[in-house]
């Protein structure tokens, strides 16, 4: 497979060829349970072949076996196994060595019952990558990409499709309600324009704030996820700004990512645990609170940028005008098309 694409249809192979590949390398190092790293890059693979399905669906002509809803359902059922990792991960690193011993105790109860869960979590997962069902989806895969179906629009190039491809996957970014959690509208005597800004909180009101807004920030950093996934699909059709967008996009994901992680991992601990933990473990209480406060902390500055309607529009023009690739070439005519680093 060439690393090179011209066309919005060589560059959907491409995509597909590099995430197919790794997650078929993944998944046999998974089955040995060695290493919880492998299933992450597994699940990395999955998301973003999803991601480019979504993304090229109108440049091929994948059969019945191969879309994003089957690829999503994989994804979600690796997903138990995954976050069981993660959760303990986080208990063993950022906590434990930080409590009194006779907190220990309690956080010990927790890493047993998850180390249970994560026994069913691996079987299940066994289960998924052992099956028929698998196997034909990899052969699907593997026919596909031998003869490739492509559509009349997978043959224009693709800089001139990016902006129609990268708008609307931006859109549903900025119009998410997570943005206005905390937010309030500044005073305009003029009438013209309406103008956000964050509100600064006390802690106890933060902690407020985020028990009610829990449900709505995930939701915010899923879109972030897929958002930066399509964005990186690209992202060598792009200069300088444009990599800077996508950090930010990505900063977005992983701020809200760890706030909840904090969410979940408290709840657990006290539906398992069947307590108060702040009356329990006051120590491992004040560190959650302190987290909670400190993401918040770091979540304001970006989202003060992205409520504000003159950066949004920036980001709207940067993305209509692809300029060419990390070594200055141009987008159009005849550039050399990039290597892709997906």
């Amino acid at each position: 497979m060439e690393t090179a694409a011209r066309t919005f249809g060589k560059l959907a192979i491409f995509a597909f060829s590099k995430h197919t590949e790794k997650v078929f390398k993944y998944a046999p190092r998974v089955l040995k349970d060695q290493d919880p790293e492998d299933l992450h890059q597994l699940r990395v693979g999955v998301r973003r072949l999803r991601t480019a399905i979504a993304g090229f669906e109108a440049a091929v002509q994948l059969p019945k076996g191969l879309t994003e809803e089957r690829v999503g359902k994989i994804g979600k059922r690796l997903g138990a196994q995954r976050d069981n990792d993660v959760l303990q991960e986080i208990l063993l690193s950022k906590y434990l060595p930080h409590l009194p011993k006779n907190e220990q105790r309690y956080l010990n109860k927790v890493l047993k019952y998850l180390q249970k869960e994560r026994k069913h979590a691996f079987k299940a997962t066994y289960r998924l990558l052992t099956h028929d069902k698998f196997s034909r989806f990899k052969q699907h895969w593997q026919g596909w990409l031998d003869q490739p179906q492509i559509t009349v629009l997978g043959s224009l190039a693709i800089a001139d499709v990016l902006p129609d491809l990268l708008l609307p996957q931006l859109a549903e970014f900025f119009l998410h309600p997570g943005w206005l959690v905390g937010t309030e509208i500044v005073p305009d005597t003029h009438g013209i324009a309406q103008q956000r800004r964050c509100i600064q909180l006390s802690p106890s009101a933060i902690e407020i704030l985020l028990d009610g807004e829990e449900l709505v920030l995930h939701d915010l950093r899923k879109q972030a996820k897929r958002t930066r996934y399509q964005m990186e699909l690209f992202s060598d059709y792009y200069g300088q700004e444009y990599q800077e967008l996508l950090a930010k996009v990505k900063m977005t994901q992983e701020i809200l990512g760890s706030l909840q992680d904090s969410f979940v991992l408290r709840a657990m601990v006290e539906q398992y645990l069947d307590v108060d933990l702040k009356k329990l473990c006051p120590q491992w209480n004040a560190i959650f609170h302190g987290d909670r406060l400190g993401y918040w902390d770091q979540w304001q500055p970006l989202q003060s940028q992205f409520i504000d309607p003159g950066h949004r529009q920036q980001c709207r023009q940067l993305v209509q005008n692809p300029t060419g690739n990390s070594n200055g070439k141009m987008a159009r005519g005849g550039f050399e098309p990039p290597t892709l680093g997906l």
